[in-house]
């Protein structure tokens, strides 16, 4: 976000960071960096198979059922403020300056696979740095060595590099990634309004009623017109639905999947022209030693203004849709604008100026 997101204590002086010796890469001395990830929820570590207290406005228990992120242009911070970018690895988790990181390993109520990731590794300029910076979501479009365009984000899963081949991290259509996927199983499941007649046009439907599954733009004529007929298929399973006497129905899942949306092209041939919403969370700690510390996405404040156990329409959860009502608070704890300010400004998916709240600084390896 271009800004700092101030973490509880201030660490004295200036750290080294990476804990091998330096290396001569492309004539430079450079020096390897690894930045661990954790997942937690205030002071409690979050994992598949065990409860999670407290979360959202009712307090309601809850447990993991997916929390994976892709985080793109990871950065150290020198003593003059300046950006250095880390240069990943390639591996299976990284690929250009982007990686994957995966908490969930498919036990208890998890899905996914049972491999996970935590780090990302690369490596810097030897020095001293003090903070770090990055951003949550995938680049549109990156040069290579030759100076060429390289699409990533809207690109063919099915034949895109590891870790963009994951069909589970591809919005249904426009071929877009999830940049962050975040489900959670509240104890009680998630209560949401009745349904639509079954004669409503799906831009005509009344306030409150679910839209497609997974669609990130709101379920209107245009979002469906935009559609690819091939686009992959990757609608989300909110479990078995029980319908209540009220009318409402409960299902089992509150989801978080964050992308770009308002996109413009055709996604199958690599052929998006802009989003209008692109949704990239900018993150910057400026007090931070990878030696020492690590970075925790802690799941209390990301769900602080949200009630998990009933939803108040639209899709189940936040699928980055502006007239999403849980998309309001969540995107305010990110530091996004879920809309425009005023007509043309054409700020929407943009940084607040204010800190992401879901991100902290804690001592361990």
């Amino acid at each position: 976000m271009g800004v700092v997101n101030h973490v509880a204590a201030a660490l004295a002086g200036l750290t080294a960071v990476g804990v091998a010796q330096a290396a001569k890469v492309d004539g430079a001395e450079r020096q390897p960096v690894a930045i661990r990830f954790a997942l937690a929820a205030g002071d409690q570590p979050v994992a598949c198979g065990r409860d999670i207290a407290g979360l959202g406005t009712g307090g309601q228990p809850a447990q993991l059922r997916d929390a994976r992120l892709y985080i793109s242009a990871p950065a150290l911070i020198d003593a003059a403020g300046r950006s250095v970018p880390i240069e990943l690895e390639q591996n299976d988790w990284q690929h250009a300056n982007v990686a994957l990181l995966d908490f969930e390993n498919k036990t208890g109520k998890c899905v996914g696979s049972a491999d996970v990731n935590d780090a990302i590794k690369g490596s810097a300029p030897r020095g001293r740095y003090k903070g770090l910076s990055f951003v949550i979501g995938v680049p549109s479009v990156i040069q290579d060595k030759d100076g060429k365009d390289v699409v990533l984000n809207h690109s063919n899963f099915a034949t895109a590099p590891a870790p963009l081949d994951l069909q589970s991290m591809t919005w249904n259509w426009q071929a877009g990634r999830k940049f962050i996927k975040i489900e959670v199983d509240p104890e009680g499941g998630v209560t949401r309004p009745p349904p639509p007649p079954k004669n409503a046009a799906a831009g005509d439907k009344a306030d409150g009623a679910p839209a497609m599954a997974d669609a990130p733009n709101d379920a209107s004529k245009d979002a469906l017109k935009d559609a690819p007929k091939d686009a992959p298929k990757d609608t989300p399973k909110s479990g078995p639905q029980r319908i209540n006497s009220d009318g409402t129905i409960t299902v089992s899942t509150w989801m978080l999947h964050l992308g770009s949306t308002g996109c413009r092209g055709d996604a199958v041939k690599g052929e998006i022209t802009s989003c209008a919403n692109p949704n990239r969370v900018p993150v910057t700690l400026a007090s931070f030693d990878a030696a020492r510390q690590r970075v925790v996405l802690d799941l209390k404040p990301l769900f602080a203004g949200i009630d998990l156990g009933r939803d108040k329409g639209f899709s189940t959860g936040c699928m980055s849709g502006p007239a999403d009502p849980e998309c309001a608070p969540m995107f305010d704890t990110l530091g996004l604008r879920l809309k425009e300010t005023a007509p043309d400004a054409n700020d929407a998916g943009q940084s607040t100026g204010a800190a992401t709240k879901i991100f902290r600084v804690e001592a361990g390896k």
